[in-house]
C-alpha cells in the first residue's frame, strides 16, 4: 500500500507483452496486401487483342484467328461489315472460341462468309476505318491486315474461239479467255488426228486474254476442230466443247477457155470461161489481153487493133485462194486495104494515124503500149467507124485540161485528148482509157468518181464505165457519137481532216489508200509488208500527253496485202490499224493519241521503240525507318506486376515500420 491510500499498478510481464505483437503486425499487413493484390489484377489488361494468321476455309469461307493476353476478346463487337477483303465481300460472320497456346491467353476463330467466289488466289483481310473490334477491358483491335493464299475458286470463262484461213493448208487458231491460263486441249479430227495443248500458243493480253497460233494441216480435207478445256493458273478448269471447221483444199480450177484461134483486125470477138470448174465454186476470172488490158467476168469480147499473134489470158481464182491460169494465142489477121490502120508515134503525147474506112468500128492502136501518155491517164486505144473505102488522117495529142474546163463543169480536169480527123465523118467512138490512182487520191476522189466530157458546143459528159484495175491505175471505157476534144473529169469528194481525232478517242487516219472492191481481183503471189519507218512526235512524254506517230509500210511482195499495225506501251495494245498496201508500193499511216494517264513504260509499233512514257523526275522517296523500342525488363510479363508488387511491398513496409516503431514507444520499449 502507498501512503495514498491507492494499490499500485504491477506492469505486464515482458512474455505476455510479446506473445501478440505478430498477431498485431498481422492484422495489419493483411487490409494492405489485400488492396495491393487487388489493384495489381486490375491494372493488368492493358494489351489490345492480337491477329493471328489466315486460312482457307472453302471456296467462300476465310478463317481469321484473333487472340487476347490477359482477357477475352469481346465477340459482340464482332460483325460482318467490319472486315474489308482485296477481293469478295464479306456477307456474314461467325465466331468460335480456340484453344490458345500460353498462359492467361484466349482465341477466338472469325469464319468470314464470303457473298460468292473470288477471282484471285491471294485475299488480305483488314479492318474498316470505322471498324472497332475490342477485348472485354475495351482494348481494340489494332487496324492491320493478313492474307489468305488459294482462294481462286472461279473457272476460266470463254470468250472466243476462231480459226482464220492462212492459205490452202494453214490456219490461224485463236481462242479468248478472261484470264491468263495454263493449260488448254483443243481436239482436230478429220483426214489426221492430232491434239493441240498450250505448248504451241502466243498469249496476248488486252481487254480479252488471246492466245494464238498457226497451224498446218497435214493433208486435204475438211476437218473439225473442238476447244475442249482450259487450266487457268490455280488450277480451276473449265471444258466447253466449242467447234470450228476448216477446209485444206489445195487443188485449182480446172479452167475452161472457149473462143476464136483466129481473129480480123477490128472484129469484135467473145471469149468464155463458163466452163471453168472447181469442187469449192469458182470465186472470180480475170482475163489479161496483151500486155495491158485488164478484164474480169466469166465473158468477154474484144476487137484486135493490129495484125499478128495476141495472147488472151484467164485466171480462174476458188473461194480458198487456189488458182490456174490458161493462155489462148489468137492469130489477127487484117481484112484488106479498107481496113488498114497505121499508128505512128514521134513521141508520148502525140500519135499520127492512117485509116482506110471499112464501114464498120475499126480499133486504133498501137502494136504495144498507149496509143498517147499523159501525166495523169493515158489513152490506151480507140475505136471508130469510118466510112467505107475512104481514107482518114487523125492526129490525136494528150495535153493539160485548161481551167475553164473546171469553171465550166464543176470538175477538176486529169488529163485532156484532142482528135483531129479532118473531114472524114467519124461514128460510133469508143475509148479506152486509164486514170493514175494517185491523180484520184490528190483531188480526194473515188474511182466512180470519173467522167469523160466531150466538147461540141459545150462540155457533154459520156456514160463511163469502169473497165478494170490494176494496182496503180484504174481503165475506163466510154462511148461518144463522133470525135473532136475530150476532158477526163473528176468530182472532188470532202477530204479527210487529219486532225480531227484530238476531238474524240481514236479517229486515227492514214493516207489514201487504192480503193478495193468485190470486183478487183488480187495479183498472183504473195505480199511482203514491212515496217520501214516509225515515229512518234513527241517521243518522249508524261502519263497523259498526247503524242503522233507516224508509220511508213512497203510492200516487197508481188500481191496487195493488208498489214495490221499495232501500237502498244509495254505490252498493253493502245490502238491498232488495218493498212492496204499494194505490192511494189508504200503508205504512211498516222495515230494521234494520248497514252493513259497512270501507265509508264516503252511505246512501240509492231514491237519497235518509239518513245518512251516517264513520270516525273523528282527522285524516289525514301522510306521512314521503323522505330525501334528498348524493351523494359520491368515491364515483361506479366505486364506491370514486378514494378507495381514492388512499390506496394515497399510502402507497405515503411507504414508498418512507422506503426511498430510509434507501438514500442507508447509501450516503453
Amino acid at each position: 500500500m502507498s501512503t495514498t491510500g491507492h494499490p499500485r499498478e504491477t506492469p505486464p510481464s515482458p512474455g505476455r507483452r510479446r506473445r501478440w505483437l505478430p498477431l498485431l503486425a498481422v492484422l495489419l499487413l493483411l487490409p494492405l496486401l489485400i488492396a495491393v493484390a487487388s489493384g495489381t489484377v486490375a491494372a493488368e489488361d492493358t494489351e489490345s487483342p492480337e491477329w493471328g494468321n489466315a486460312t482457307r476455309g472453302n471456296a467462300t469461307t476465310i478463317e481469321v484467328s484473333l487472340y487476347d493476353d490477359g482477357g477475352s476478346v469481346d465477340t459482340s463487337t464482332i460483325q460482318a461489315a467490319d472486315f474489308d477483303l482485296t477481293a469478295g465481300r464479306v456477307e456474314n460472320v461467325s465466331v468460335a472460341s480456340i484453344n490458345a497456346s500460353g498462359e492467361n491467353r484466349t482465341g477466338v476463330r472469325v469464319s468470314l462468309l464470303l457473298e460468292r467466289k473470288v477471282d484471285t488466289d491471294n485475299v488480305t483481310v483488314s479492318l474498316r476505318d470505322t471498324a472497332s473490334i475490342t477485348d472485354e477491358a475495351g482494348n481494340e483491335l489494332p487496324h492491320e491486315s493478313v492474307t489468305v493464299t488459294g482462294m481462286d475458286a472461279v473457272v476460266p470463262k470463254y470468250q472466243s474461239f476462231e480459226v482464220r484461213r492462212v492459205n490452202s493448208s494453214t490456219a490461224r487458231i485463236s481462242v479468248g479467255i478472261h484470264e491468263p491460263i495454263q493449260q488448254l486441249r483443243i481436239s482436230v479430227g478429220g483426214p489426221s488426228i492430232d491434239t493441240l495443248n498450250i505448248s504451241g500458243f502466243t498469249e496476248r493480253t488486252g481487254n480479252t486474254i488471246t492466245y494464238t497460233r498457226k497451224y498446218t494441216f497435214p493433208e486435204e480435207g475438211e476437218y473439225s476442230l473442238l476447244l475442249m478445256s482450259v487450266t487457268d493458273e490455280n488450277g480451276n478448269e473449265n471444258s466447253f466443247g466449242r467447234q470450228q471447221t476448216f477446209l485444206y483444199d489445195d487443188s485449182a480450177p480446172n479452167v475452161t477457155v472457149a473462143g476464136p484461134e483466129n481473129a480480123t483486125v477490128g472484129e469484135s470477138v467473145t471469149f468464155s470461161a463458163a466452163g471453168t470448174t472447181d469442187d469449192q465454186g469458182v470465186e472470180s476470172v480475170r482475163w489479161q489481153v496483151g500486155s495491158e488490158t485488164i478484164l474480169t467476168g466469166e465473158n468477154i469480147t474484144v476487137a484486135f487493133a493490129s495484125p499478128g499473134s495476141h495472147e488472151v489470158t484467164v485466171t480462174a481464182a476458188d473461194p480458198l485462194g487456189n488458182t490456174e491460169t490458161v493462155t489462148r494465142v489468137v492469130s489477127v489477121t487484117g481484112n484488106g486495104t479498107a481496113g488498114n490502120v497505121t499508128v505512128r508515134q514521134p513521141n508520148a503525147t502525140v500519135a499520127n494515124v492512117s485509116v482506110n474506112g471499112s464501114g464498120q468500128t475499126q480499133q486504133i492502136r498501137p502494136p504495144e503500149g498507149p496509143l498517147v501518155t499523159g501525166q495523169n491517164g493515158t489513152l490506151e486505144r480507140l475505136a471508130a467507124s469510118f466510112p467505107r473505102n475512104e481514107s482518114a488522117t487523125l492526129t490525136v495529142r494528150s495535153r493539160q485540161p485548161t481551167p475553164a474546163f473546171a469553171t465550166a463543169t464543176g470538175h477538176t480536169g486529169v488529163s485532156r485528148f484532142d482528135i483531129d480527123h479532118g473531114s472524114v465523118p467519124a461514128e460510133d467512138a469508143t475509148f479506152t482509157f486509164t486514170v493514175d490512182r494517185d491523180a484520184l487520191g490528190a483531188v480526194g476522189a473515188e474511182p466512180d468518181a470519173v467522167t469523160l466530157f466531150r466538147k461540141d458546143d459545150g462540155w457533154t459528159p459520156l456514160a463511163t464505165d469502169i473497165a478494170g484495175r490494176s494496182e496503180s491505175h484504174i481503165v475506163y471505157r466510154a462511148d461518144s457519137p463522133g470525135l473532136s476534144t475530150f476532158v477526163v473529169g473528176v468530182e472532188q469528194t470532202a477530204a479527210t481532216d487529219l486532225d480531227a481525232e484530238a476531238a474524240t478517242t481514236d479517229s486515227e487516219t492514214s493516207t489514201a489508200e487504192p480503193e478495193t472492191t468485190e470486183t478487183q481481183t488480187e495479183e498472183p503471189g504473195q505480199p511482203d509488208i514491212v515496217v520501214t519507218n516509225a515515229t512518234a512526235v513527241p517521243s518522249e512524254l508524261g502519263p497523259g500527253e498526247r503524242t503522233v506517230i507516224t508509220v511508213e509500210l512497203e510492200n516487197r511482195g508481188t500481191a496487195s496485202g493488208d498489214h495490221n499495225v499495232i501500237v502498244a506501251l509495254n505490252t498493253s495494245i493502245l490502238t491498232t490499224r488495218t493498212v492496204t498496201v499494194p505490192a511494189g508500193e508504200t503508205r504512211t499511216t498516222e495515230f494521234a493519241r494520248s497514252v493513259p494517264e497512270n501507265r509508264t513504260g516503252e511505246l512501240t509499233v509492231d514491237g519497235q521503240r518509239v518513245g518512251n512514257v516517264t513520270g516525273d523526275s523528282g527522285g524516289l522517296p525514301i522510306p521512314a525507318l521503323p522505330s525501334i523500342g528498348i524493351p523494359n525488363p520491368l515491364s515483361l510479363w506479366p505486364d506491370g506486376i514486378v514494378g507495381t508488387v514492388l512499390g506496394g511491398l515497399l510502402g507497405v513496409a515503411v507504414g508498418l515500420y512507422g506503426v511498430l516503431k510509434a507501438l514500442a514507444i507508447y509501450l516503453g520499449y
